[in-house]
C-alpha cells in the first residue's frame, strides 16, 4: 500500500471502519513507514484527546435536542 493511500485511509482506519485486509495492510504500512507513522501518531493523539476531554463537557441541552431532530429527519 502506498503512501498517499494510507493517509486517505487513516481516519477510517482509526475509526475501525476498514475491512479486516485494509486494515492489515495500512497497519503493515504504519509499521515501517517513516512518513505515514508520525501522521497516525498524531491523529490517534487527537481522538484519545477527544476521548478523555468527552467526560468533562457537555454540550447546551438545545443544541443536543436539535441535533438528535436533524438525525431523525434525515
Amino acid at each position: 500500500m502506498r503512501c498517499d493511500e494510507v493517509l486517505l485511509r487513516l481516519w477510517e482506519y482509526l475509526d475501525e471502519e476498514l475491512a479486516r485486509e485494509e486494515a492489515e495492510a495500512v497497519a503493515a504500512h504504519l509499521g515501517h513507514c517513516g512518513r505515514c507513522h508520525p501522521a497516525y501518531c498524531w491523529d490517534r493523539a487527537f481522538l484519545d484527546l477527544l476521548a478523555r476531554q468527552r467526560g468533562n463537557c457537555s454540550a447546551p441541552p438545545a443544541l443536543v435536542m436539535s441535533i438528535r431532530v436533524r438525525l431523525r429527519l434525515s
